[in-house]
């Protein structure tokens, strides 16, 4: 760089490249980034020095390679977003970052897990992952069986359109818990003003309670519900399910959680397959949990109604005839103050020889 040429003016000289047709390419590469990466630009512009380093780097031989501009200044921009990033809240910085969070939600969140890690709380509640593949992985999945393995077409297709909506029960220490109301449009970050601080907090750091996830076909995660598990009863509790406001469409104003459509409408088509990822979800849990729990499974699972986005699905099941109990300090009031539902009961039947299998 030629003596004199500040790292502003340099800056300058690289948004106002011409690319093909006389489009400023860098220009719009950079505020297509911004759309996503909230304050990158000005970040960049003031530290454009740094930035551009970071287009060189070493590839996983360590062979020296050079990488696209937008690659570059997104890597510089998670590195240089937060003070106090560590390769231990890295993927709290990134998560964040994007969403333009400051320091001080960072700072409360990288605590929080810390907190959670030093007290040694499990991250999972069944102390393994359980989650469903996602229509690129069971695509993968296909595409790498051999001829013979293969299952007929018509099949494939029904699979993969079922998992346009998958489950996953989501690790404690997973980021999206501090925040994740931002996903699913609700109260539960641990900014919240309202009860969905402490769901937020009890999401990381409390040992009998996880979140279950629903994501969409690009992976994306658009719906929850926070579960809570009494282990010595045997029984859980789900506050209610969350949706992402997209897929609120014609939602009544009076009414939370119902919606003026068609059942056959394309949109409550949706509704009804978040739903069926949360059912094979709970199902998946159940399993695992009694095969964990053989002389303690699960006897129910009830769930509230009060915020519930999933109403009508829900009302498929029956009212509980008494709620169950929730820890106060978690702040389940949508299971504690409204009516709940009953979404798995244990049956129990009797043998021949009088005696009761489960």
């Amino acid at each position: 760089m030629p003596v004199g040429i500040s790292a502003n003016q340099e800056f300058l000289k690289f948004i106002t490249v011409q690319k093909t047709k006389g489009k400023l390419g860098n220009l719009e590469m950079l505020m297509d980034l911004e759309r996503n990466y909230s304050g990158i630009f000005i970040k960049v512009m003031s530290n454009f020095k740094d930035a551009k380093r970071y287009r060189e780097c070493l590839d996983e031989n360590g062979k020296p390679i050079k990488i696209s501009w937008e690659e570059a200044l997104t890597k510089f921009y998670f590195d240089n977003k937060y003070l106090g990033v560590t390769e231990k809240n890295s993927d709290i910085a990134k998560l964040f970052g994007g969403k333009g969070l400051s320091q001080e939600i960072f700072e409360i969140a990288s605590n929080l897990r810390k907190k959670a890690q030093s007290e040694n709380v499990a991250e999972h509640i069944l102390g393994k992952q359980v989650k469903e593949e996602t229509i690129l992985e069971s695509i993968e999945r296909i595409k790498n069986e051999t001829d013979t393995e293969l299952r007929a077409g018509k099949e494939m297709i029904e699979e993969l359109y079922e998992k346009q909506f998958t489950y996953e029960w989501i690790s404690k220490n997973d980021p999206h818990n501090s925040i994740m109301g931002l996903f699913c449009s609700c109260c539960g970050t641990i900014t919240s003003s309202y009860y969905g601080e402490d769901i937020a907090i009890a999401s990381v750091i409390v040992p009998n309670v996880q979140n279950l996830v629903v994501r969409n076909f690009k992976g994306d995660i658009i719906s929850k519900g926070t579960m809570y598990v009494n282990r010595e009863k045997g029984y859980a509790v789900i506050n209610d399910f969350e949706l992402n406001e997209q897929y609120r469409h014609h939602e009544s104003e009076n009414y939370v959680g119902k919606y003026n459509v068609n059942k056959e409408s394309r949109e409550e088509q949706e509704r009804e397959m978040i739903f069926g990822a949360f059912k094979r979800g709970l199902q998946a849990f159940i399993e695992e949990y009694d095969r964990q729990n053989p002389n303690n499974p699960l006897t129910q699972i009830n769930i509230g109604m009060g915020y519930n986005r999933l109403k009508r699905q829900v009302e498929q099941f029956k009212k509980a005839t008494v709620n169950l109990t929730v820890p106060a300090e978690y702040s389940f009031q949508d299971a504690m103050k409204y009516p709940q539902y009953t979404l798995y009961k244990r049956e129990e039947k009797q043998t021949k020889n009088g005696e009761i299998e489960r």
